[in-house]
């Protein structure tokens, strides 16, 4: 064991700066593909128990690139961190899997199976935390084209099996398993380009997202409320001089009780009919139910459409989560963090919205990572986007996930982005479909799980021959995960057991 404590080190340091580097609030893409390899190399090489400690430690040290993001801006108890121990566990397992496949000799199940299990558990969490899929590591690739359009097909399981996917094959180091690689990777790519080239033919809407400085006490009308009215008043009207016909507002931008919302949406309406818009406001209504809500004043006068943010965030908003969609002239509502939650996206999509306007508002540091969620919703749903994450980032996003214009929104400072998008979707097997893929994976991690329960244990490794390298490299018998119990039986030089390699 004392001989395999520097590659356990190397590798729990080498997996854990890559991830700390390659995932978080900002990425280097490339890098997250790389994370998982450091261990899983080493793995077969070693015990159960020191190949899963290496396993927890390496990736729970790339994890702490959230610490502060989660004690320090979201100012979240400790017990929270508690969650950053549960991810370190789903990889731990997966590891686990890989290992105990790759020593048995099932290179072909370990490749595939490994990140089954990885796209399955994301699946998983995200269908019962109450942060949906945002840990999830497929948000890394929202950016690169024309991997990210995978989403279209599978969701964001199908970017989270391939980043586990490349690791997995090179580990096993089994040439026929790159040549599945590289098809995999080419069918990826071919798609993407594909997908890349349709084109929405409707009529560009012209979108204004606006973000002016907050007030600590913005209530209506007793607070700080009339004066954040009257600093988005010449914004909004600026807009609409410049030919914008949707003026899009963060979430959250005034607080008031319910019995005073009639005199404060008269000024909206005013505001989105003198200028000829559709005005999309944020705000908190308070009583007798709480609600983060989203309104639309329509130019015609007519009556306001209502949004309440389905998904709150847990100690921060303790609100009345609504439970309805909201589509006017085919375009769609959704608050911040209902973008952290495929299936609710997917909804609009099953209702054939064209245009998802999103109220928001990030924590400074976590505009580039909650903008690029965003840009995953779109793409599995195929529908552009305006989002306005005041302190962070207002950005408009096309069908395919493309960045059509985007700014950074200061918190001490407004900011404008005007921009014109094409309403439309681009239908998609994702929303016809929903998580088939989540699904597959399940089957297939349970397929190599239930293969090791079968056969895991029947036969004994040559471990020279594992990996074609000298036999005094590599323990014997249990040391590799060798269970057949006969490695007291005389053999050849470096066999775990007597009998021959395995059939």
């Amino acid at each position: 064991m004392a001989s395999s404590v520097p590659k356990c080190v190397a590798a729990a340091v080498a997996t854990g700066a890559l991830l700390y580097f390659g995932s978080g609030l900002h990425t280097l893409p490339v890098l997250t593909w790389l994370a998982p390899l450091p261990v899983l190399l080493v793995a077969p090489r070693l015990k159960p128990g020191p190949a899963a400690l290496t396993a927890f430690i390496g990736w729970l040290l790339g994890l702490t690139n959230l610490v502060g993001y989660l004690r320090g801006d979201l100012e979240l108890p400790v017990v929270v961190l508690a969650f950053l121990i549960l991810l370190a566990g789903v990889f731990t397992a997966t590891v686990l899997l890989f290992r105990a496949l790759v020593v048995r000799r099932h290179f072909v199940l370990a490749a595939f199976a490994a990140p089954a299990l990885w796209a399955a558990l994301d699946y998983l969490i995200a269908t019962v935390s109450p942060h949906g899929a945002f840990t999830s590591l497929a948000y890394t690739q929202a950016e690169v084209e024309p991997v990210n359009q995978i989403v279209s097909l599978t969701g964001p399981w199908g970017l989270s099996f391939l980043l586990f996917f490349p690791a997995a094959v090179i580990a096993t180091r089994r040439l026929v398993l790159v040549g599945a690689l590289v098809v995999v990777a080419a069918s990826t790519c071919l798609y993407g380009v594909l997908r890349l080239d349709g084109t929405a033919d409707s009529q560009p809407v012209r979108i204004a997202v606006l973000s002016a400085q907050g007030e600590d006490d913005a209530r209506w009308p007793d607070g700080g409320g009339p004066a954040v009215v009257e600093r988005y008043r010449p914004m909004i009207t600026d807009a609409a001089r410049s030919g914008a016909q949707v003026v899009l507002l963060p979430e959250k931008i005034i607080d008031l009780d319910a019995t005073a919302l009639p005199r404060l949406s008269e000024q909206f309406q005013t505001l989105a009919t003198s200028n000829k818009v559709e005005l999309v406001v944020g705000i908190t209504v308070f009583g007798p139910d709480d609600y983060n809500r989203a309104l639309v004043f329509h130019p015609d006068g007519s009556a306001p459409t209502s949004y309440d943010k389905h998904h709150l965030i847990p100690g921060i908003e303790p609100y009345t989560p609504g439970d309805h969609l909201a589509v006017f002239n085919s375009w769609g509502l959704l608050i911040c963090k209902d973008l952290d939650f495929p299936a609710l996206s997917r909804s609009y999509g099953k209702e054939d919205a064209g245009l998802l306007l999103v109220p928001a508002l990030d924590f400074e540091n976590d505009g580039w990572l909650h903008s690029r969620m965003a840009l995953l919703r779109g793409i599995e749903n195929g529908i552009p986007m305006a989002r306005d994450g005041s302190k962070g980032r207002l950005t408009l996003s096309d069908a395919q996930g493309r960045i059509v214009s985007e700014t950074t929104a200061p918190a001490d400072a407004p900011a404008v982005l005007i921009g014109e998008l094409q309403p439309g979707r681009d239908r998609t097997v994702y929303t016809a479909w929903g998580d088939w893929f989540a699904w597959l994976c399940c089957l297939v991690a349970l397929a190599g799980v239930v293969w090791l329960r079968s056969r895991g244990g029947r036969g004994s490794i040559r471990h020279g021959q594992l990996w074609g390298s000298p036999v005094a490299d590599l323990p014997a018998g249990d040391a590799a995960g060798d269970t057949a119990g006969d490695h007291d039986r005389p053999g050849p030089a470096g066999v775990a057991g007597g009998r021959d390699a395995v059939r």
